[in-house]
């Protein structure tokens, strides 16, 4: 239906221009699209089939309701605009939504997107609705007509009521609000002492009939891993203007790739871009050449042998786009107990260093808080005198030890002069006493009280919709990762 409100004159006005200015930088990423789109399965959402096009406009419905978000903060705006993974992850939960919002009979009326649109601050000048403004930012720099960005609209809107409808009661008290601003400030100062693991490496001793007995129980889990042999193209770029570049690069050729991917190495070396190949590699291994990220491991497991993958990118605004091409698949084999016997060992090894130090520091735990026992007493029994830390909050990082977080949190948890219990670290177990509890300053609680109550209503609202995600897939099943979309 056409909504004739938005689009008559009598709103016509002259452009804002500060707000065109907010939108093209934003926007000039969406003229990359996703190379080698087309009628590929997705996935399935009950019984309605996903195809690659289905994703793709529910990347521009994401996109949109992104801009109506952050279009005041074009900082967010954009590095939001410009992670494709989140997007596309995005994308897939919004048709999960929406299949659920039309079951549940969530509707968005005429009435609701002309109130929506004729009121948001990006389409207003001087607080009123700007006719004219709309018309540009939709033709010039979304690239849509009234009707399907409408429909868009009335989409995100329905989704939105549904699930509103489900995080109705879901809420932060002020009380919450300052327990958790007081957990994540407070600072602490402790002397601490670690139960090091390595210090049982004489003791923690495994035999050969140790290791069988573990193979014997575990065989089904040891395993030579699957491996796999990737040949790639890579261009690299040192700025968000060369990966446009460099992606657009590989948009011409693509559609030569994918006509005969066998031709890799020669249409690389035709356009004088990298070729190489990688050797057999699992999961886990890292590839000489090319940095560790999750995107490239998980392309090269997920497309078929001898298929090439979408374009694959190391990094934000600096690192390498790659095409890959899977040579070989090398499956999974059970490893006999001579191949692993070795590294059961390390492992038994390893695991019994960490009990024996779990354990002695448990006994010193035990002696402080129960015998009287001092930590500098304790200290002797393993020949280590206290080592102090801090002030430090829960997202301190102790060199040697690792992250405070958890030892953060049990100080706060036993209070001042409190002993700590037993805590894993990087080398044992560490026990301490809290020599000093810093408290957060609450008159800046009070001062951003609103802000801390809106973050953390955010990470249980988050939270909530994961758990509704878990507890309620709509039978929807992914028939290719969307790191390849």
């Amino acid at each position: 239906m056409v909504l004739h409100v938005l689009r008559s004159r009598k709103f016509a006005r002259r452009v804002l221009l500060g707000v065109l200015i907010l939108i093209i930088p934003a926007f000039v990423l969406w003229g990359v699209g996703n190379i080698g789109q087309g009628p590929d399965l997705v996935g399935t959402i009950g019984k309605q089939k996903i195809y690659e096009d289905d994703l793709a406009e529910s990347v521009q419905g994401i996109k949109i309701q992104i801009l109506f978000s952050y279009y005041a903060n074009g900082e967010a705006l954009n590095q939001m605009l410009r992670n494709r993974p989140l997007l596309t992850r995005m994308a897939w939960e919004r048709l999960i939504l929406l299949d659920a919002a039309r079951e549940s009979g969530f509707r968005a009326s005429d009435k609701d997107i002309v109130r929506f649109i004729s009121l948001h601050p990006l389409f207003s000048r001087d607080g009123s609705f700007d006719k004219e403004v709309y018309d540009n930012i939709l033709r010039n720099y979304l690239g849509l007509g009234p009707r399907q960005f409408e429909e868009f609209v009335r989409q995100n809107l329905r989704v939105s009521a549904f699930r509103d409808e489900l995080l109705k009661d879901v809420a932060v008290s002020e009380e919450e609000a300052l327990d958790f601003y007081k957990k994540t400030s407070d600072k602490v100062e402790i002397s601490f002492l670690v139960a090091d693991a390595g210090a049982f490496a004489g003791d923690a001793t495994v035999s050969d009939d140790d290791a069988k007995r573990y193979y014997d129980a575990n065989r089904e889990n040891i395993v030579r891993p699957e491996k796999v042999e990737i040949e790639y193209i890579e261009l690299p770029y040192g700025s968000d203007e060369e990966k446009g570049r460099a992606l657009a690069e590989l948009e011409k050729i693509y559609p030569e790739l994918r006509e005969d991917p066998s031709r890799l190495a020669e249409i690389a070396e035709k356009h004088g871009m990298t070729h190489a190949a990688t050797g057999e590699f699992s999961r886990d291994d890292v590839v000489p050449g090319v940095p560790f990220f999750k995107d490239f491991h998980e392309t090269a497991f997920a497309i078929e042998e001898g298929a090439i993958s979408p374009p694959v990118l190391s990094g934000g605004d600096n690192g390498s786009v790659y095409i890959l091409r899977k040579l070989k698949v090398i499956p999974p084999r059970p490893k006999s107990f001579q191949e692993s016997k070795e590294e059961i060992i390390l492992f038994l090894e390893k695991k019994k260093r960490f009990e024996m130090a779990e354990n002695k520091a448990a006994e010193l735990y035990e002696k402080i808080t129960e015998a009287g026992l001092t930590i500098e007493g304790a200290g002797l029994e393993i020949k280590q005198q206290p080592t102090k830390a801090g002030p430090m909050s829960f997202n301190y990082y102790m060199d040697g030890v690792g992250p405070a977080e958890a030892i953060v949190f049990k100080a706060l948890d036993a209070g001042e002069n409190g002993i700590i219990p037993p805590v894993r670290v990087q080398r044992g177990y560490l026990i301490g006493r809290v020599d000093k509890v810093i408290p957060a300053d609450e008159a800046e609680f009070e001062e951003n009280k609103e802000m801390i109550q809106r973050n953390l209503l955010a990470r249980r609202q988050m939270a909530e919709m994961d758990k509704w995600m878990k507890e309620n897939p709509r039978n929807a099943r992914l028939k290719k990762p969307l790191n390849m979309l």
